[in-house]
Parts: C-alpha cells; sequence; structure tokens
C-alpha cells in the first residue's frame, strides 16, 4: 500500500476545478484587467472575452489584451498584467508554461 500511495504522491494533486470553471475564471481576471486599465474604451475587446468559448480562444485573446493595455497605460504595466494573467492558464493550457510573460 505504501508504494501505491507514493506512486499518486508522485503524480501531483489531482485538479478538483471543473474546466468550465477555469474558463470563467480566467475570463473574469481578463474583463476585470480590461476595465481596469482600459474602462469602456475596450468595448469589443470586452465582447471577444465574453463570446470566447474555451480556454484556448482566451489564451489567443492575450496579445491584444497586451497590445491595447500597452497602448493605453504603457508596456511596463501591460507586462504586470500579463504576467499575473499567464499565471491563471498554468496546469490548464499547454503554452502557459513556457510563456515569455511568465518568466518576466
Amino acid at each position: 500500500m505504501r508504494l501505491r500511495q507514493s506512486f499518486w504522491a508522485r503524480l501531483g494533486p489531482q485538479d478538483t476545478e471543473p474546466p468550465g470553471a477555469v474558463v470563467e475564471r480566467v475570463r473574469l481576471a481578463m474583463r476585470c484587467a480590461v476595465e481596469e486599465h482600459l474602462g469602456r474604451d475596450a468595448e469589443a475587446l470586452q465582447r471577444q472575452l465574453e463570446y470566447a468559448q474555451d480556454l484556448e480562444s482566451l489564451w489567443y485573446l492575450r496579445p491584444e489584451l497586451m497590445n491595447a493595455i500597452a497602448a493605453h497605460c504603457g508596456e511596463a504595466q501591460a507586462r504586470n498584467c500579463l504576467m499575473g494573467l499567464t499565471a491563471l492558464f498554468r496546469d490548464h493550457h499547454p503554452g502557459a508554461a513556457a510563456s515569455r510573460f511568465g518568466r518576466l
């Protein structure tokens, strides 16, 4: 029994959050970032975030969000924002581990 327990312990904890909950959590964080940094100037981006159906769609909206925040608030603030958002994708999207925004 000990061997089996140590084997499962090495695999790490199981992800208990349902995929739909992850998508909604990431979507909410991205929408809050838009509101905080861009206000009402980004209705089109808010719509894109609202209509994104999965984590993959939200992942590919990150560069657009980065560009919009950088144009409005500066690149340093945009990078800080994206670092936090990219962290939300970790363990749920393969690109998050290798993202340059996650290492900054």
